[in-house]
This record gives C-alpha cells, sequence and structure tokens, in this order.
C-alpha cells in the first residue's frame, strides 16, 4: 500500500478522522476503515499543568444525538507517514465510554486499538491523551488519565492481528505536570514530571527501564533531545538564575552546558540540523504568551532576538530548518497572525543583538516578512488548536503546522476579516486553512474542522 504523501490529517465538525490534499481536493475518511479493536488493552491513563490527580471526566464530550457515537480526536502522523494514532470516545453516554488510541493505516483507516484507558477522563478538555511516536515508528509514548493520576506509558505501535492479544502497557512515569521527548534512538525518553528532569533508558525488550536523574526545575515544561541524540536541553537554576542548560546524559562525567540565562518561565525547540536552539521567555503570570523569542547558537557562541515586547505565542520550525514560524498575538485586532523569521546563514545573526537593536530593525521595515501576516490571516484558534499553541514545546515534536516541503502552514480556527481577502479564503466559522508562507501567499479554505496536521511526509 502507498504510503500517502503531503496530506493533511483532520477532525471534521462531526469529530471524524480524515485526510486531505492541500488543495482541499481528494477527501478520504479513516473513521470508516477503522476496525473497532478494545478489549484486552486495559492501561493507565501529558499533562497540562493540573496536579496530580484522575484527570478530567468526559463531560459534554458525549452530548450527542441518541446512540452510540464514535468520535476522534488529536491525529499524529508516524515518522514515515503510513500510520495515524488518534484517540478514539466510544459509547453512548460518559459512563459507559471507551478511550482508546487507535493505529490506522493512513491510506485505509484499517487498523485497531493499542491502548485502552482504565476509566472515561481525558487529560484536558476535549483532549484524551498526548500521544508522540518513537523516531523508529515501533512504539507509542502515550500520556493518559486514570484514577490514580495521569501516567506515561510505552507501547506497541501496530495493532495486534485476528485474536493476538496486544502487548500489556509499559508504565513510565505517574505524576503532573507530565511531558516527555522519544531520543532519537527510540531507546530513551526525556521526562520532566512534577519538578523532576531525568532520562529514562528502556530495556532490549521495552519491559523494564533505568532512570537517569538529571536537574529539577518548574520553569519549564519538555525537555528536548538535540537531532543527533547526544545532547539534551532543559531549563533549571544555575549562576545567577534560570538558564538554559544543555547536557549529555551518555556521558556522565561530561558538565552540562549553561547556554543561556531566562527570565522565568520559558520554552525551546532545537532546529532540524541542531545548530540552533530556538527560545521563548518573559512569560507574563496567568499567560500562555511570551514577551522575548530569541535564537541561541547552540554552542554558546551567539545570539539573536527575533523579538522583544510584542507577545509570542508560540514557534515550530520549518522542516529545512532554514525558517522558524511563530504566532503573535495582535492586540488590537484580538487576533493571531503566523509570522516568520528567517534562520538561515544569510539572515541577521550578530552575537552582539541586543533587545533594543532587534526591535529597531524589525520596526524598520513595516513590509519586513517578520511583520507580515502569513498570508494575511488573523485567526481565532479552535479549543484544540489553541492547547496545541499553548503547549507548543511538547506538540512541537508530533503536530507541526507546517507543509513537508516548508510551502505553507495549516490553522485550524476562525478568519478575521481585517486582512486584505485573498482567492478562497471565504467561509465563516471553524474552518481549517492552507496559508501559503511565500511573499504573496494564498489562503484555501479547505475544509470545516476543529484539529489539522501536516502528514511528516
Amino acid at each position: 500500500m502507498p504510503m500517502p504523501v503531503n496530506r493533511i490529517a483532520y477532525i471534521d465538525a462531526q469529530g471524524q478522522l480524515l485526510t486531505v490534499r492541500p488543495d482541499g481536493s481528494d477527501r478520504n475518511s479513516l473513521s470508516a476503515g477503522s476496525v473497532a479493536g478494545g478489549s484486552g488493552s486495559a492501561g493507565y491513563g501529558e499533562g497540562d499543568g493540573d496536579d496530580a490527580g484522575a484527570g478530567r471526566p468526559l463531560g459534554g464530550i458525549l452530548a450527542q444525538p441518541a446512540g452510540r457515537v464514535r468520535l476522534y480526536s488529536w491525529p499524529t502522523w508516524s515518522p514515515d507517514g503510513s500510520r495515524i494514532a488518534v484517540s478514539r470516545i466510544a459509547g453512548a453516554s460518559a459512563n459507559d465510554a471507551e478511550i482508546s488510541v487507535q493505529s490506522l493505516e493512513a491510506a485505509t483507516g484499517v487498523g485497531g486499538a493499542v491502548f485502552v484507558n482504565d476509566a472515561p477522563l481525558t487529560i484536558a478538555d476535549g483532549t484524551p491523551h498526548y500521544v508522540q511516536w518513537s523516531p523508529d515508528g515501533r512504539r507509542l509514548g502515550i500520556t493518559a488519565a486514570t484514577p490514580q493520576g495521569l501516567t506515561l506509558f510505552v507501547v506497541d505501535a501496530d495493532p495486534a492481528d485476528g485474536d493476538v492479544l496486544p502487548a500489556a502497557p509499559l508504565p513510565v512515569r505517574r505524576g503532573a505536570p507530565l511531558y516527555f521527548d522519544w531520543a532519537p534512538d527510540s531507546k530513551s525518553l526525556a521526562v520532566h514530571s512534577g519538578e523532576t528532569v531525568s532520562v529514562l533508558r528502556l530495556d532490549d525488550d521495552f519491559a523494564r527501564f533505568v532512570e537517569q536523574p538529571l536537574a529539577r526545575s518548574v520553569s519549564f515544561r519538555t525537555p528536548l533531545w538535540s537531532p543527533d541524540g547526544a545532547q539534551l536541553a532543559w531549563s533549571a537554576p544555575g549562576g545567577d538564575g534560570e538558564a538554559i542548560w544543555l547536557g549529555r546524559p551518555a556521558e556522565p562525567d561530561y558538565p552540562p552546558l549553561r547556554l543561556a540565562e531566562v527570565e522565568g518561565q520559558c520554552a525551546f525547540a532545537w532546529s532540524p540540523d541542531g545548530s540552533l536552539i530556538a527560545v521563548a521567555d518573559r512569560q507574563a503570570d496567568h499567560s500562555p504568551a511570551y514577551r522575548r523569542l530569541r535564537l541561541l547558537a547552540a554552542d554558546g557562541s551567539a545570539e539573536h532576538t527575533i523579538q522583544s515586547g510584542d507577545w509570542t505565542l508560540s514557534f515550530f520550525w520549518e522542516p529545512a530548518g532554514s525558517r522558524l514560524a511563530w504566532v503573535a498575538l495582535n492586540t488590537e485586532e484580538r487576533a493571531m497572525e503566523w509570522r516568520i523569521a528567517e534562520t538561515a546563514p544569510g539572515a541577521s545573526f550578530d552575537a552582539n543583538a541586543n533587545d533594543a537593536g532587534a526591535n529597531a530593525d524589525a520596526n524598520a521595515d513595516d513590509d519586513d516578512a517578520s511583520n507580515r501576516a502569513v498570508a494575511g490571516l488573523g485567526f481565532s484558534p479552535t479549543g484544540e488548536a489553541f492547547l496545541l499553541l499553548a503547549f507548543f514545546d511538547q506538540y512541537a515534536r508530533s503536530h507541526s503546522p507546517w507543509a513537508p516541503d516548508g510551502s505553507a502552514l495549516v490553522v485550524a480556527g476562525s478568519q478575521h476579516y481585517f486582512a486584505q481577502r485573498r482567492n478562497g479564503s471565504g467561509g465563516a466559522g471553524v474552518r481549517i486553512y492552507v496559508a501559503e508562507t511565500g511573499p504573496r501567499g494564498a489562503l484555501r479554505d479547505i475544509a470545516a474542522g476543529s484539529l489539522a496536521v501536516w502528514s511528516t511526509r
């Protein structure tokens, strides 16, 4: 079966899973193709910042017409694009609902359950699980809610064949908040649970693990492996205050590098080639947005401020690594905008850059791409899309909005019309938009839906 290339998976207005081409053609429903496996893989249940506990009840998620329903959410493409892991809620009421993670063929929708919750609880409103594929595509890291609290599990990514029961999920860590990242070799997980940052190394049979504690911190969410797996980035106190640290977990005698100081809560992400780390900090109280966005050379040799004083909600690296897409808050229009910052070697990257100089450069030319909304789009995200943006340092590993070739971004939300209308951008309500990232990028309205994610290839 050929693997899908350059397709968008999305959840439609009826809670069903579909894929579509970026131009809105060749729509394919995967909900009908799934073979509903459920029994036999009971397990425990990404923290959204809640205290450890039972998670959130289904509540109004099943406020649907009478009769048994199947609702899908949070599709996640496998690294090779051949499969999609997706959360599914099936039942007639919140009390009898079964919540599972299904692993489906991306071309046909055929597949079944690889994880089933013990109880009908979610990790956040409208969010049954957080799921991240291992880089080799063989396993899934799944965070789910149970009466005992949030728990991270590792499970086989393919559903069992025939009457064979799926392998029992391996419980890795319980606690809240809870964030994790697979190592590039698919044999270790970096985990931030509560205040503890650690590396969990799994044995060859994925039956047990050994923990290596690294630091204690509450100033960030997700520890992130470098693309080559040699280094791990986290934030923790040290020196004169909080800082970004780069450690080498496989070389315990190698002292962590104090890369740069951060102010307050922060979030960060490695560039695809590992040469840069984008960092957002100066987060306002009771807000998911940050007031500063910088690029740091991973060897500590240089720093460049993209913006300081504006509001940055999130950012995502282009797959090729030459650009950074970030979400700015347009406070005058009460809308969000995607913007693009160039990060290629030819772009400005000055070791002596400071906030004032960066702002002066950014404001010198209103036509600068970093000040323009991509495709002229101002939007309000859907609830699911807002959660993805607010916790972007975790979701960037599993739900990138970028097209594989960097030509466009996919957006789920309601359009604001303060910008110039583009051909094909009409359509009221909650929609899925494709916003081209070129200087005169077009905006296409391709579907009604609540969440969308581009394929990995």
